[in-house]
Order: structure tokens, then sequence, then C-alpha cells
């Protein structure tokens, strides 16, 4: 307990650039130190205390803000329209809509919706609306994806599937239309021609 009577002097001794201090050990045994002299004294002297200077802190700077907010945003590309399951009756023409978001700076990605594996590319128009004609009776499957200008798939939607269906008329006399023939996408010589 005598070295707290000691800490407390040093911390006062400390505002000093150097001091002297007086030690003594009176007729009971206990050590004093003081400031004053003291005729049983010894002098000791203090050095300046040791101080340490933090630097200054330096103000980090602020994170980088992309220079595009939306370009930290994850990509997103859905087939909204015709739902997966969707069935359309009497019709050979189906419409739908596709949501592009965050897929790139213009120019950069192309959108690539296919109709069982078919491009059909060329309907979409830039507000993500598409119109299809003569779609044949039976169950079809779109899907979207976009494609970087390197070639790279930035972004896959999940597949639909939705149906064409016609309903029969059965005892009524009359016939159920058939889809419109498509013409088949000319082949290059020699490609897809068993030997």
């Amino acid at each position: 307990m005598r070295v707290l009577p000691l800490l407390i002097l040093l911390g006062a001794c400390t505002s000093a650039a150097a001091s002297t201090v007086y030690k003594w050990v009176d007729d009971n045994g206990v050590v004093h130190f003081s400031d004053q002299p003291n005729p049983k004294a010894q002098k000791i002297e203090i050095a300046g205390a040791q101080t340490y200077g933090a630097p200054a802190p330096s103000a980090a700077p602020p994170p980088a803000a992309a220079a595009d907010p939306a370009a930290a945003a994850p990509p997103v590309c859905v087939i909204d329209t015709p739902a997966s399951g969707q069935v359309f009756l009497d019709t050979f023409s189906i419409t739908g809509h596709v949501t592009l978001a965050h897929v790139g700076p213009v120019g950069s990605s192309t959108p690539v919706l296919r109709m069982d594996g078919t491009d059909i590319s060329t309907a979409l128009s830039q507000s993500g609306s598409f119109t299809l004609n003569q779609v044949p009776r039976g169950e079809h499957t779109l899907t979207l994806q976009v494609i970087s200008d390197r070639g790279d798939v930035t972004c896959q939607a999940a597949a639909v599937i939705f149906s064409i269906r016609q309903r029969t008329a059965a005892g009524a006399g009359q016939t159920v239309p058939m889809a419109p023939t498509v013409p088949a996408a000319p082949r290059a010589p020699g490609v897809g021609v068993p030997h």
C-alpha cells in the first residue's frame, strides 16, 4: 500500500519537466516522499516524464463510390409473362414480357430470348415486350440470357414452359385450326445431314 502514495507523487511530478523529490523513512519505518526537504530526507532527482505523442489521426478517405450506382446492383433478368405452366387456348399468337435491369451499359450486353432453343430475340422490344406469331400447338420452353460483349453469360432467367392448345368441337362439325407452317431455317451444306 506504500506504493500508492509514490504513484500519486510521481504523477504530480510528471507535470514538471524535471523535479526533485525527497525520500525518508520515519521512526515507525514508514517511507515518505515529498517535494519539501526534510532533515532525514535523501534527495532524488526525477527526470522529466517520458511522454509519447501519438501521430495525428489521418482522416481515412471515404470508400470510393461507384461511378454508376446501378453497376453495384446484381443483374436482373426475368421472364414475366407468359407464366410457367400457362396454357393458351385456341390461338397461335402469344404476347409476353421480360424484365432486364442492371445488366450493364447499353451496347455492352445483349439479351437473347429463345423459344425451344431457337433465337427469337428480334421479337423483343426495348421495353421488354414481345409477340410471337404462328406458335404451333404443344408445349414450348422460353429461355432468356444476357450475353456480354465478351461472350460471357452475365444473367440467366429461369426457364418458362407454356402450352398452346386447341379445343375440339366434337359433334358440331367444326374443324380445329391447324398451326401455320413455319419454314425451317436454312442449313449450311453438310450440317445435320446423316452420312
